[in-house]
């Protein structure tokens, strides 16, 4: 039996992506029958939300896949190669209702000729193994009217608050005239560019070559080939591509008992999804004179954001660190000259102890240093290069596949 059909678990590859809108995105709900709303209203959930159904998301891509195979040099070839799509909208499917009775009436008959009748074919099963066997390469995927898809794609949520949609006018065209119909102007709503909605897809049992195949068609979206929903002549439905999440479950099989599934995100590289979370180190302050009057400068510091001699100096006066007891509270050990300038000491100390760095002519805190830095940075868990070692896996695996079709 073979292990792409689903009575055989090999392994699962879930994608979770964030489609922001290009353009405005109009995926009718048909006609309102409201008179006084708008002729052709976007789909809505239950609680008034627009969304994208999984289902025409899932049919871009299953054309985009068709139209690429049957642009191929090998795509009327026989037998048929590795990579294929069959005609549906041409009538010819690569599997038929009337095929499928076919091979059961002649395992039926097989099955009624044997001498041995305690050990009757399981007919259903070899059903199941032709359908899979003639199948062309789209249908395995994105299933068809004899076989179940193995890619799932639900319902894409709004992610985020509701925003205004825009109402935009059309006229409805006289093809035979070349001219605007008479008595035919309507308006339509439309979900406007910046609207983030939510994907997980879900493919199970797949191979790189399938993934590879998923992972180009998202990309063909991403730049804007692909249009989802109506009105994409007019330049509506481009969207942005954002991954989160590649997580690849796989079975074990050196021992699948000891561990019976294997779970990684791909997008995460191993020291970022094995090394354990350092929790940041507390200030560090000079260790003289009173802690607590350190730790209070300390706080000061951290309100203002920064080092000001003046501001510092007025608030810490507020907290009962004096110009008279500064030099004793702070265990400085300066003399009497030194003791007028106690604040450049008390900054070249906590210069020296990091506490504070300069940045920009400026000494602020350290800890807020670093925090601006990693606001700077590339999002953790999902770098280019990463993401670009997936690609090459997958896709790689679809184009070594093309190249050994041809």
């Amino acid at each position: 039996m073979s292990a792409l059909l689903f009575d055989t678990f090999t392994g699962r590859l879930r994608l979770e992506v964030l489609l922001t809108t290009r353009t405005a995105l109009h995926i009718g709900a048909g006609g309102s029958g409201d008179p006084l709303g708008t002729d052709l209203p976007v789909v809505r959930d239950g609680s008034g939300r627009p969304y994208i159904p999984g289902s025409s998301l899932k049919g871009v891509l299953r054309s985009a896949a068709e139209a690429l195979f049957h642009g191929a040099p090998f795509a009327d070839r026989s037998p048929r190669p590795a990579l294929s799509a069959c005609r549906i909208m041409a009538g010819l499917p690569c599997v038929t209702h009337q095929r499928v009775d076919e091979v059961r009436k002649e395992k039926e008959a097989e099955d009624h000729a044997q001498n041995d009748r305690s050990r009757p074919l399981d007919i259903s099963r070899m059903v199941a193994e032709m359908v899979w066997a003639e199948s062309c390469s789209v249908c395995r995927i994105f299933g068809s009217l004899e076989l179940a898809s193995r890619a799932r794609f639900p319902d894409l949520p709004l992610a985020g608050d509701l925003p205004p949609l825009e109402l935009r006018n059309g006229v409805g065209i006289d093809r035979d005239k070349g001219l605007a119909a008479d008595r035919v102007l309507y308006d339509f709503e439309a979900v406007p560019p910046g609207t983030s909605f939510r994907l997980t897809v879900v493919l199970d049992n797949p191979d790189d070559a399938d993934a590879g195949l998923l992972l180009y068609l998202f990309h063909e979206l991403d730049q804007g080939n692909l249009a989802l929903g109506g009105k994409a002549s007019r330049g509506l439905g481009l969207v942005q591509v954002q991954w989160e999440s590649i997580v690849e479950t796989r079975i074990r099989e050196e021992n699948p008992f000891a561990d019976l599934l294997s779970r990684r995100d791909l997008l995460k590289s191993p020291t970022q999804t094995e090394a354990p979370v350092e929790e940041p180190a507390g200030p560090k302050l000079p260790t003289t004179g009173d802690p607590a009057a350190w730790q209070t400068i300390a706080d000061l510091v951290l309100e203002l954001k920064e080092a000001d001699r003046s501001f510092l100096g007025q608030r810490a006066s507020e907290r009962g660190l004096t110009k008279a007891n500064l030099n004793e509270r702070l265990g400085l050990g300066l003399d009497e000259k030194k003791a007028r300038k106690a604040w450049d000491y008390i900054l070249d100390r906590l210069v020296s102890c990091g506490f504070l760095v300069e940045k920009n002519g400026k000494l602020i805190p350290a800890a807020l240093a670093a925090a601006e830095e990693r606001k700077t940075e590339a999002p953790s868990g999902r770098p280019a290069l990463v993401l670009q070692e997936v690609i090459d896996r997958f896709v790689g695996a679809l184009g070594r596949r093309w190249e050994e079709a041809c």
